[in-house]
C-alpha cells in the first residue's frame, strides 16, 4: 500500500510567520504612502494573499507588482530569522513520519522557503517542497499537488494538504485529496478541521 501523504501549506500552518509577513507589507507600503493599518493587511493577507495586497498598492499608485513584491521580498527576506515554527509543528511531522508517513509543502513563499526550514531544522522532514518559484499556477489551482502525486506516486485517498486558509482548502477539494483545515479558533469548513496540529496524528492513526 502507498505510504500516507501529508503535504503542507507554511505561512500560518507550520510557520508562525504573519507578523514579519504583515509588518514587512507595512513597511512597503508606506515607502509607498499607501494608508492601511497592520490588522487591514493581516485581514487581506490571510483571507487572500500578500499578492492581494500588493495589487491594491500597485492600483493605487501606478507601480509595478513587479516593482512592489521585489521591494517587499528585500525587507521580508532580510527577516527570515525572526520567523518561528507554530506550536508542535516539529511534534506533528515527527509522530507522524513514526507512523511512516512521508511529507511535502506546497507554498506560495518564494526564496526564502528553502532558508527558513532550514534555520528552524525542518527541512530534514520533507521530500520535495513546491514553492512559487516552481512556476505552477497558484492556488487553489490544483497543479503543484498533482504534480506532487503524480511524481511521488502518491494515491488520493492516502494524501492530505494541510493549511490554514480556505484556499488551501479549496486547492485540495480540486485536487481530490484530503482537505486539512489548522484553524486554531475551530471555524472553518473542510474534511478535518484542527485546533492543534498534533491532531493530525490522530488522523494519521485512525
Amino acid at each position: 500500500m502507498p505510504a500516507e501523504a501529508w503535504i503542507w501549506d507554511l505561512d500560518g500552518t507550520l510557520l508562525d510567520s504573519y507578523g514579519v509577513i504583515v509588518s514587512s507589507l507595512h513597511q512597503t507600503l508606506e515607502e509607498l504612502g499607501v494608508s492601511m493599518d497592520e490588522a487591514d493587511i493581516r485581514r487581506r493577507a490571510a483571507e487572500g494573499s500578500v499578492s492581494d495586497v500588493i495589487n491594491i498598492a500597485a492600483a493605487q499608485t501606478g507601480r509595478t507588482f513587479q516593482k512592489i513584491k521585489g521591494r517587499y521580498s528585500e525587507i521580508s527576506g532580510g527577516r527570515y530569522l525572526e520567523i518561528a515554527a507554530m506550536p508542535h509543528a516539529r511534534e506533528a511531522l515527527e509522530r507522524t513520519a513514526a507512523l511512516g508517513a512521508v511529507h511535502f509543502v506546497y507554498t506560495h513563499r518564494g526564496s526564502t522557503t528553502a532558508p527558513v526550514l532550514k534555520n528552524l531544522g525542518l527541512d530534514r522532514f520533507f521530500q520535495e517542497v513546491v514553492t512559487s518559484l516552481s512556476g505552477f499556477p497558484r492556488k487553489p489551482a490544483p497543479d503543484a499537488l498533482l504534480y506532487l502525486m503524480n511524481r511521488h506516486h502518491l494515491e488520493n485517498s492516502r494524501v492530505y494538504y494541510v493549511g490554514d486558509r480556505t484556499l488551501d482548502v479549496d486547492c485540495a477539494r480540486n485536487a481530490g485529496v484530503h482537505s486539512v483545515l489548522y484553524s486554531p479558533s475551530g471555524t472553518g469548513t473542510a474534511d478535518y478541521v484542527i485546533r492543534d496540529l498534533l491532531e493530525v496524528r490522530d488522523i494519521a492513526a485512525g
